[in-house]
């Protein structure tokens, strides 16, 4: 039978700073009025040889698309700040993506409560 090979520990702790890095550059070092306090990170995935980092939003807005402006442009300072911080001969390229997982959730759990 064939195992799934676990992640090395090295990637889940870099994957976690990473995430605290950039939940903190978004929370508090931004100065763009489109994104701040209009968006929270839910979560990362770093790509296997850490050139590509996927950062998961939940947009507190109706503005969707405006939000996702500033982040997109914001990714250039957000990653210059992730590289300040760590020690890393490649920093990852940041691409930010509107996660969707609440209103799925509401959306089922509204479903299931009109079949009750």
């Amino acid at each position: 039978m064939k195992t799934k090979r676990q992640k090395p520990y090295k990637y889940d702790r870099l994957s976690s700073e990473i995430e605290r890095i950039i939940t903190e550059v978004v929370l508090y070092e931004l100065n763009d009025k489109r994104v701040v306090g209009n968006c929270n990170v839910t979560g990362i995935v770093l790509s296997k040889d850490y050139s590509h980092c996927k950062v998961y939003v939940e947009i507190l807005t109706e503005d969707k698309k405006d939000v996702m402006d500033g982040l997109k442009n914001s990714s250039g300072f957000i990653r210059h700040i992730v590289a300040d911080q760590l020690d890393l001969r490649k920093i990852p390229e940041i691409a930010f993506y509107i996660d969707n997982t609440r209103e799925k959730m509401e959306r089922i759990n509204e479903l299931l409560s009109t079949i009750n």
